[in-house]
């Protein structure tokens, strides 16, 4: 039996290269590697039909639902077009789906697979955005939140000054808000959560991490590796 490793991705926005080169890099087994990503898989890049046919290869794939793939899905299932949507990066995905009319249905049976968050047996949290820490999470009742909230980050700045934990979630992992928010390319960690959204659409850095090990690797081909306080 091969060893099966778990592994972490931040938002792909359809850039297959970035994507294939860090499979590459780990050795990422399709058939025995656990795969979870934090959402927002199309639009913006160039490659959407790509990354999701890949996507659907991969065995042990936990899809945590983005706000661009819901947006996607309402495209495919319900031909919604919002302009909030076609103006940050829906336009793209939009002329492939065009082009690949035979996939749309496919497509649609992938993402309705999608899940809100996942849950970890060592409670950990992956969800695309955040949530509203002030109600226990299994109380949370906006859905919206979790794929569209930023306020999590914040607080967990805010937390990480004053040595405080998110004590429902051993850690958490979120997308959503680039790092470059704060002036970085590279995973960060603030009090028991990490940002793995490091903006491939603006700095051409996708990241992928080893949930257990915490070393990760960008698109760049190099191994970069963290200690737990986040920084190198």
């Amino acid at each position: 039996m091969a060893y099966s490793r778990k592994f972490v991705i931040g938002d792909i926005h359809s850039h297959y290269d970035e994507m294939i080169e860090l499979f590459e890099c780990v050795k990422f087994n399709f058939n025995s590697d656990t795969l979870i990503s934090l959402g927002d898989l199309v639009d913006r890049g160039p490659k959407p039909i790509e990354v999701i046919e890949t996507l659907m290869q991969i065995k042990k794939f936990i899809h945590v639902l983005g706000n661009h793939d819901d947006w996607c899905y309402q495209f495919l299932k319900y031909q919604k077009q919002p302009i909030d949507w076609t103006t940050q990066g829906g336009k793209t995905t939009v002329n492939a789906y065009t082009a690949n009319p035979q996939l749309i249905d496919k497509h649609i049976v992938f993402f309705e697979k999608a899940k809100l968050y996942h849950i970890d047996k060592d409670a950990r949290l992956f969800v695309h955005a955040g949530f509203n820490h002030r109600i226990p999470f299994d109380l949370q009742t906006d859905n919206k939140e979790l794929i569209w909230d930023r306020s999590l980050v914040f607080t967990a700045m805010e937390f990480d000054q004053y040595n405080l934990k998110f004590n429902e979630f051993s850690e958490i992992f979120v997308g959503h808000t680039p790092t470059q928010f704060i002036k970085e390319s590279k995973p960060k960690k603030f009090s028991n959560l990490w940002m793995l959204d490091t903006g491939v659409y603006i700095s051409g850095k996708l990241t992928i991490m080893d949930i257990e090990t915490k070393e990760y690797w960008q698109s760049t081909g190099h191994k970069q590796e963290t200690n737990n306080n986040g920084s190198e």
